[in-house]
């Protein structure tokens, strides 16, 4: 990993706002995928199969 200077804002200082909405952002997709995976965990509990349907009587 290499080294990057801090953003700053126009006072010259860490840009804090900046790395704020990067953090949520971050942490939105994080939360999206583990939703994901846990939904897909539990469907996996639940798997319903259909009876096949018949045409014939």
């Amino acid at each position: 990993m290499s080294y990057q200077a801090p953003k700053l804002n126009e006072h010259g200082t860490i840009d804090v706002d900046y790395y704020t909405k990067l953090a949520v952002q971050e942490r939105n997709e994080h939360i999206a995928q583990m939703a994901a995976s846990l939904k897909a965990s539990i469907k996996s509990y639940f798997q319903v199969k259909l009876p096949k349907l018949s045409t014939s009587h």
